[in-house]
């Protein structure tokens, strides 16, 4: 976006634009610095000579009432020479995915009546207006951009009744549901968040990934970032970055992806009943589909899985389960460390007041790499970590971490108590092996090597092209 606002703004030519990127002050990446060239370029070749204009200011709509109002939205902003069409620009680091029609009925009632503001210094301000309502506007687009591959979806087009009408209907509706709140929850967000340091929700566990006390910025890390980290430093930063990923999932990835989301769509069903064999797919069918499809004889196998769930399944004592969320976002703050650490249990549930952290693993093969499943598993080691430090709430003596493991040929259901004192040692010690080298990192360079070849964000590393293939 800055390079984009120095070449349409400024009139600064895209190699110097570029330029100035590899210039900054503390440096960029330079796996993201290679991204950034592609996005900018693509963008670049794909819009230029368009009869649209660039538009500097940010299109805003106030009202002043019982409370004050503002509606913008956050994307590149172009209309014809004589005022009749605006048009916003999505950008998305990947391919295009379509918004949703809330954040599509906002943006168009705002391209339709905003008028042009600056960015407001400090945010606690309001936008400060520059010029009157639009007069001569007649036709409003929305699109998305897809910086990985140029595609470009037109995803509202229409007259300034025409967005009127989409405000009304999906627009208003979606402002409502955000100043509605309900209540407080934490996740990923949470990092960014204003009111994180008075928020209420969010537990501050010092110690959780074993680390000692330090003066440090804050971070956001989840056990899945370690991992990768481990394996590269490089490829943990550029996913932390989200840039468009190639090849990420294997075949067998892609099974246990869609047996997870067989069985999370079974587990959010109303009262939690208990799954059963007619919940499964029918045989004789490859039930796997979209992102997830595999090969016929991959979905019999996932087919066999499923069913081996049923008898291990949480709610076969329905009864006993008081609360249940499934694939549940989670934060904790580590105050020692400055960390920020985020987590999605594939299902909570409580039971008798105390909380059961579930994890679901599908596997072909009949064992593990290693004999401990907290050295296997390091999410399993932040689950009894954040159970035996009361981060959950509720009672903490009769938690525990489950983790399912499905097989074709059956199915094991593994307890881990967090109250066991070697248990617990043994659950810091492993979030501390993954955790130092990445919290002392500044640098995330790459480690080249064979693996470069499975890495998905292997386009983007520098480094790759010297790998030792």
């Amino acid at each position: 976006m800055d390079a984009l606002d120095e070449i349409e703004f400024d009139e600064t030519p895209l190699e110097f634009a570029l330029a100035g990127l590899r210039g900054c002050s503390p440096a960029i990446h330079a796996g993201h610095l290679r991204y950034a060239d592609h996005a900018v370029r693509l963008y670049w070749e794909h819009c230029k000579g368009e009869s649209l204009k660039p538009v500097q200011p940010y299109w805003v709509v106030q009202r002043n009432e019982e409370n004050f109002w503002e509606l913008y939205a956050w994307w590149r902003r172009y209309e014809s020479l004589d005022g009749s069409v605006r048009e916003y620009r999505r950008l998305r680091h990947g391919t295009v995915k379509g918004s949703p029609p809330g954040e599509i009925g906002i943006a168009a009632y705002v391209a339709a009546h905003g008028r042009p503001a600056a960015w407001p210094k400090p945010w606690s301000e309001c936008f400060p207006i520059l010029g009157a309502a639009p007069q001569r506007v007649r036709r409003i687009r929305i699109v998305e951009v897809g910086l990985a591959d140029g595609q470009v979806s037109v995803e509202f087009e229409g007259s300034v009744e025409d967005a009127e009408d989409y405000y009304r209907t999906y627009g208003h509706p979606h402002v409502a549901r955000v100043v509605s709140s309900g209540g407080l929850s934490t996740g990923p967000s949470c990092f960014e968040c204003k009111q994180r340091t008075a928020c209420t929700a969010l537990p501050r566990v010092p110690g959780i990934l074993g680390l000692p006390s330090r003066a440090a910025s804050l971070r956001k890390v989840s056990v899945s970032d370690l991992r990768y980290y481990r394996d590269c430093p490089a490829q943990a930063h550029l996913r932390s970055l989200h840039l468009p990923k190639e090849g990420e999932y294997s075949d067998s990835a892609k099974l246990g992806q869609a047996v997870h989301h067989w069985i999370e769509s079974l587990h959010r069903r109303d009262g939690h009943p208990a799954c059963a064999a007619a919940d499964m797919p029918s045989p004789g069918r490859n039930w796997t589909k979209e992102r997830w499809r595999v090969p016929d004889e991959l979905a019999d196998t996932g087919l066999r899985m499923l069913h081996h769930h049923v008898d291990a399944c949480p709610f076969q004592a329905g009864d006993l389960v008081e609360r249940a969320e499934t694939e549940a976002k989670r934060a904790f703050h580590d105050t020692a460390a400055q960390v920020v650490v985020v987590a999605k249990p594939d299902l909570l549930y409580r039971e008798d007041g105390s909380w059961v952290w579930r994890e679901l693993k599908t596997t072909q093969k009949e064992r593990w790499f290693h004999d401990d499943l907290l050295d296997e598993f390091p999410q399993l080691a932040l689950g009894v970590v954040a159970l035996a430090r009361g981060a959950l709430g509720g009672d903490p003596s009769g938690s525990r971490v489950e983790v399912e493991v499905l097989r074709p040929t059956g199915s094991d259901l593994h307890t881990i108590d967090p109250s066991e004192p070697d248990r617990l040692e043994k659950a810091l010690a492993v979030l501390r092996r993954y955790a130092t080298p990445w919290r002392e990192d500044e640098t995330f360079e790459a480690r080249p090597g064979q693996e470069c070849q499975w890495c998905p964000v292997s386009r983007w590393c520098a480094s790759y092209s010297a790998a030792d293939l």
